[in-house]
């Protein structure tokens, strides 16, 4: 079957990493829509490939969606790709396929290369189910959100960052993860990828290079099935009676069990209700 629209996933950097049903669609199609058309022209260069390109990205996503969705309607063929990976991920795309899926357009997925894949599964952490959380917010209110998620994840879970903010959030984790694992994975599938796996509380920033594209891949909550909070109920009634703040005992139950912060507050707020 021939599609309206193709998406199709780009190398995430080695420029081989893409398939041959890929670079066929890309020769075939009328138009590519790319993020940066400066980026994208060092792919098809190299795969002599000359298509017209037009511009789509996360900032002209809704209004180039439309011209896209008109121009299909006219009988021409679009491939879709981003600067590296999968669209829809992270990048530019999914708003188009709902857009398709509301227009009844025709479209497909193609597979191929996924920073988030190949950093999970070359992390040696459990893969059996896993959680995907995107960047690392930029605003605090938003990132505080985020950190109360992965608290109580039990799931691998796999966060993009930058290199400027690497520090930072290896900071947050040391003082909210300490106990867990953490894969940086770095530069994939590039000339100096690296995949640095650390037990949290010993990673030294210094031993970082801070170039380059990262994917965090974060070992899930550590459950201890016989744990209770009851277990500790006694402790905190005791706290309380000395005239303990409520995040002063969190901090202190934590320190000693599996609980995320969050957990034994809400715990210690029902038992001051009862």
């Amino acid at each position: 079957m021939d599609y309206s629209i193709y998406f199709i996933p780009t190398p995430i950097g080695n420029l081989e990493d893409i398939t041959i049903r890929a670079i066929n669609i890309l020769k075939k199609v009328d138009i590519i829509a790319c993020e940066d058309t400066r980026e994208s022209k060092k792919l098809l260069d190299y795969y002599d490939i000359d298509k017209p390109l037009t511009s789509y990205h996360k900032f002209n996503e809704m209004s180039k969606g439309k011209d896209i969705i008109e121009n299909v309607k006219t009988g021409k063929t679009y491939g879709i790709i981003t600067d590296q990976g999968m669209p829809g991920i992270s990048d530019p795309g999914h708003i188009l396929i709902k857009k398709c899926i509301e227009e009844e357009i025709s479209y497909t997925i193609l597979p191929g290369a996924s920073s988030l894949i190949t950093a999970l599964v070359g992390s040696g952490l459990d893969n059996n189910k896993f959680s995907y959380y995107g960047f690392i917010p930029k605003k605090n209110s938003d990132k505080k959100d985020l950190y109360n998620k992965l608290e109580i994840e039990e799931n691998t879970s796999i966060i993009f960052d930058t290199p400027h903010n690497l520090e930072n959030t290896i900071s947050d984790f040391k003082e909210i993860f300490p106990e867990r694992k953490l894969c940086i994975a770095r530069e994939l599938t590039k000339k100096f990828e690296e995949y640095l796996l650390y037990d949290i509380n010993k990673i030294n920033i210094a031993d970082i290079t801070l170039k380059g594209e990262f994917v965090l891949i974060l070992s899930g909550k550590v459950i201890t099935n016989n744990e209770s909070l009851e277990d500790y109920k006694d402790e905190i009634k005791l706290l309380l009676e000395e005239g303990k703040k409520t995040k002063d005992i969190s901090k202190i139950i934590k320190d000693k069990s599996s609980f995320s912060k969050n957990e034994i507050y809400n715990y210690i707020i029902s038992l001051q209700k009862n």
